[in-house]
């Protein structure tokens, strides 16, 4: 299967270099011209009006004028895959990955998405920064800074480590302290939580700040103590979204997966919560089920967080690498299009094979590039030095 992981890692990227990684997004509606029109201006008819969209097996963008654009977490996960690829020996790959985290620099320390959003829940505006394109993004100059040693981006990471401290770190008297999602919003989302957790803590061991992590260690527990009984976590405390999902449990098991050599604390709920997602949430023959009652929509988004989870979790289960491998062939064989884009969602009868780059193609070429790594490297850990900073 080498040769044909290297290979689809190159389409990809042809893909997306011919594209300078613009695209579009399952959830750019609002940006068409015609949403205030569509919508009459309220948050139902936003609502309706993006799931139309992301729903349609056509892609209905060109005629609501929404045009392809950079995302940063696209970026970041853009430039995260070329830093793998640079230390896995590709030569050409080190320029694009500086490019793309330089990128990044220029518009931080806090990052979001190129389109407005409006969920059941709250809203926010585009380019408003948000925790899960924020941790992204600063893991992605965290890449920089060990995969390509790039010392320039420590104070980046700095900044991004401050963003989140002083910006979506919160408490209250209910669930304790935790990174909220976005500002003003103090709903405790456990995914969210545990990356924004995961960059303090990776940042406190490369940066030797042991600061850092004990400003996350508080909030890596607050979700430590959430965990279900089965394993399994809700994907926030607040009645109504007590869901569990593949992608979103595998953001946090990749995150703890980062915490645990910090946070021993973290090692025991690492363990009960693979075993509940290996269990409940793949088919025997490694399908990525989308949440525990339900397979369908396979989609591509739970593939690519399955691969980077287990490379992240190959410290801690000695089957994670070959876990990888298996979910890396799965994703090739059964989502990559012959042009290089991957494809959103397989449905019972039809395929939505509408091009994304940050939900599809851009955390594909990511988690397929550190599968390169791992097996260039024998090691599917990130080279970060392990610090004194340990919280007993």
């Amino acid at each position: 299967m080498t040769g044909s992981i290297d290979a689809a890692v190159a389409r990809i990227r042809a893909w997306g270099e011919a594209r300078d990684w613009r695209g579009y997004d399952p959830y750019d509606a609002l940006n068409s011209p015609a949403a205030p029109v569509l919508t009459l201006g309220r948050p139902l008819g936003r609502r309706l009006l993006t799931q139309a969209v992301k729903h349609s097996p056509f892609n209905l963008r060109p005629l609501l004028g929404i045009q392809p654009d950079w995302n940063a977490k696209a970026v970041a996960l853009v430039a995260s895959g070329y830093a793998r690829l640079a230390a896995a020996g590709d030569a050409t790959a080190r320029k694009a990955a500086t490019r793309w985290l330089d990128w990044l620099a220029a518009r931080g320390p806090g990052w979001g998405y190129n389109f407005p959003v409006q969920t059941r829940f709250f809203s926010y505006d585009a380019e408003a920064p948000n925790t899960i394109a924020t941790s992204f993004a600063a893991h992605a100059l965290l890449d920089g800074f060990v995969l390509l040693d790039l010392e320039r981006l420590g104070p980046e990471v700095e900044s991004a480590c401050d963003f989140l401290v002083q910006t979506m770190l919160t408490s209250d008297a209910e669930h304790g302290t935790f990174f909220r999602y976005v500002p003003g919003e103090n709903d405790l989302v456990h995914n969210a939580n545990l990356l924004a957790g995961s960059v303090l803590v990776r940042a406190s061991r490369v940066l030797e700040q042991p600061q850092l992590l004990e400003r996350a260690r508080s909030a890596v527990l607050t979700s430590l103590a959430a965990q279900r009984a089965d394993g399994s976590w809700p994907y926030a405390a607040s009645l109504g979204r007590g869901w569990v999902d593949n992608f979103h449990t595998a953001y946090v098991l990749e995150s703890l997966a980062l915490c645990a050599s910090s946070i021993p604390e973290a090692r025991d709920a690492l363990d009960s919560g693979v075993d509940y997602w290996e269990h409940e949430l793949f088919l025997p023959d490694g399908t990525p089920k989308y949440a525990p009652d339900h397979v369908l929509p396979v989609d591509a988004h739970c593939y690519a967080s399955a691969i980077d989870a287990w490379l992240a979790l190959a410290p801690w289960r000695t089957a994670a690498l070959e876990r990888a491998e298996r979910t890396s062939a799965l994703l090739v064989t059964r989502m990559l299009d012959p042009a290089g884009y991957v494809h959103f969602q397989q449905q019972r009868f039809w395929t939505n094979r509408v091009p994304y780059v940050r939900w599809t193609t851009a955390p594909s070429f990511k988690a397929l590039s550190g599968l390169v790594l791992a097996r260039s490297s024998g090691d599917v850990s990130p080279r970060e030095e392990e610090s004194d900073a340990c919280l007993d």
